[in-house]
């Protein structure tokens, strides 16, 4: 029976994980495409797609780990690494709308320089020191068969202070960003033109609706990510509160878990493939007005219907 499951796991491990490659492989084609005319959100898409491509190998190559040692934790290593990348990414998507569309952000190049390549590092450099720490007092090793953070006796704390908070902390601020966008949006949607303005400055109202509608859209792309991503990493969380709490191996729950950190790549692409034309229209939208550009431009400050107070 052991033997059936493990077979399972691993034609379906395959199977997901091929699928989040040809995913990954796709979004990047698209990012190169365009790399010379690419903007701070397809930056972060690409590092997005190279995270979750790195955390699926890290995986695939050892799939059933049966020793520790170096290559265990290499393995360990990419895998956290990658891990926390992807939640950087899915913070700094938020952080940069909410700039752009609450706090209307108005900067010069040089800090938009700044601001897109303390991005990138952070995206990148910081979360493979994290991923280093654990290698100082030997924290990596098998978990549910796979190389992982060791959780037997106090060893739960490296992976409560590397991954659990991380996790938390940037999940929990990637939502406040978007209830903050959602309300200001909400605000700014109570206040907009009537039918009188019409009259008045038909390119104004035009204008102001458009904004407000890709607004709103280029928000609910935001929110489908951040919840993919919720999906893919919790039941990892979950299960090593399982085992922590009550000191057992729940294999098949460790074996799902992984399924499922495994098909972001694949859900990152679809989701990307059904918002096309929602990324599109965003794509004007943050080449002619936001700080994901070099070159800003007031969104709503210029709009009849911004309110300083918000």
């Amino acid at each position: 029976m052991q033997e059936i499951g493990s077979t399972l796991y691993l034609t379906l491990l395959i199977i997901i994980s091929v699928l989040s490659l040809i995913g990954c492989s796709v979004l990047l084609i698209d990012y190169f495409k365009q790399r010379f005319n690419a903007n701070l959100a397809a930056k972060l898409l690409a590092i997005l797609s190279i995270s979750d491509a790195i955390y699926v190998i890290a995986v695939i190559v050892n799939p059933i780990a049966q020793n520790d040692g170096a290559f265990c934790s290499i393995q360990a290593l990419f895998k956290q690494s990658s891990s926390v990348s992807t939640f950087i990414v899915n913070f700094f998507f938020c952080l940069t709308t909410y700039l752009t569309i609450v706090k209307n952000i108005d900067i010069t190049e040089d800090k938009y320089y700044k601001y897109k390549r303390n991005a990138k590092i952070f995206s990148i450099l910081f979360p493979f020191l994290i991923a280093l720490v654990p290698i100082t007092y030997n924290g990596y090793g098998i978990q549910y068969n796979v190389c992982s953070f060791k959780t037997q006796n106090a060893y739960w704390v490296g992976e409560f202070f590397l991954f659990y908070v991380p996790f938390g902390f940037l999940f929990g601020a990637s939502l406040f960003f978007l209830l903050k966008i959602q309300n200001f949006l909400k605000e700014i949607q109570s206040n907009k033109l009537g039918l009188d303005d019409f009259r008045i400055n038909r390119r104004t109202l035009i204008t102001q609706n458009s904004q407000i509608t890709v607004g709103e859209q280029y928000t609910r792309f935001l929110l489908y990510y951040t919840l993919v991503h919720l999906f893919c990493w919790l039941p990892i969380i979950i299960s090593s509160l399982f085992d922590i709490i009550w000191k057992r191996n729940f294999l098949w729950f460790g074996r799902i878990s992984y399924l499922c950190a495994c098909s972001q790549g694949f859900l990152d692409f679809i989701l990307f493939m059904i918002s096309k034309r929602v990324s599109s229209r965003s794509y004007v939208y943050e080449r002619n007005n936001s700080i994901l550009t070099a070159d800003p431009i007031d969104i709503y400050r210029g709009s009849v219907v911004y309110n300083s107070t918000l």
